[in-house]
């Protein structure tokens, strides 16, 4: 077994990706900014908070996944009440997406919430992501393309978006409806070739948003070139369009947690 990992700021103040590798258990967790850019102790924000919780908890590695995802999401919500946010403002809520493999007994476990991937590659270039899903930040970023990043009309739907957390979309954010969005399964390690965990960080820049995000280029580029030269990739085409005029996206550089694991 051979294993890439990537774990780098993007264009903000901290990095609010976590990724763990210890063992059998691999996860990459998306830490979202809180709408009121509350910071605790040496200035991490909700976001920051949010994954690193989680991910400490996953690397408890003592239960079935699914059960890890509540204990996650309860500890951020602990984690919260002994900061003293407001948890009944869903703008201070900190929040995290997360995707989590488990080796064990021939099988490749997953855990998925929000918009962190897990996919499956085969051996003979097919692949399948388990969890599946629209992408909520699609009006957005529709948004952006037509009207420019920073238009007001982009905050606004920023802010809509984040109110339909564990409505419309899953985040581990301490609320209890989070866990009717959890995704889970198993998948035999005979039918793959390599596991891909990923934020979205690594998604490679796009002139026209999609509902369904295409991966078959991410995928195709992290099979030839590896996870680095994937990356390397995605930052050259964010740094030619600096000013986010070409590729709608949310900041220059968005913070990447990756893990390729091949068998």
């Amino acid at each position: 077994m051979h294993i890439e990992h990537i774990l780098e700021q993007g264009s903000g103040p901290r990095n609010e990706d976590c990724l763990i590798m210890d063992g059998s258990i691999f996860g990459v967790f998306d830490g979202a900014t809180s709408l009121d850019g509350a910071c605790f102790g040496d200035g991490e924000s909700g976001g920051f908070m949010a994954s690193t919780i989680a991910g400490r908890t996953f690397l408890r590695n003592h239960q079935p996944l699914l059960r890890l995802g509540v204990e996650a999401n309860d500890a951020i919500r602990g984690g919260m009440e002994s900061r003293r946010v407001d948890v009944s403002r869903r703008r201070s809520l900190w929040s995290t997406s997360a995707a989590v493999v488990r080796l064990r007994d021939g099988v490749v476990e997953w855990f998925q919430t929000g918009d962190c991937q897990v996919v499956f590659m085969d051996g003979d270039g097919g692949f399948r992501l388990p969890a599946a899903r629209e992408d909520h930040d699609y009006p957005t970023l529709c948004t952006i393309r037509e009207r420019g990043r920073f238009h007001p009309e982009v905050q606004a739907l920023i802010e809509t978006v984040r109110e339909g957390m564990n409505r419309d979309y899953g985040v581990l954010n301490g609320e209890r409806e989070a866990v009717g969005f959890f995704r889970a399964g198993a998948e035999p390690v005979g039918g793959v070739k390599s596991v891909l965990l990923f934020t979205d960080g690594l998604d490679v820049p796009c002139t026209s948003p999609a509902r369904r995000k295409d991966y078959s280029c991410l995928v195709g580029m992290a099979r030839e070139l590896g996870l680095q030269g994937l990356r390397d990739h995605v930052r050259g085409r964010e740094a030619a369009d600096p000013d986010i005029e070409l590729y709608p996206r949310f900041k220059k550089h968005d913070d990447i947690a990756a893990i390729a694991i091949h068998f």
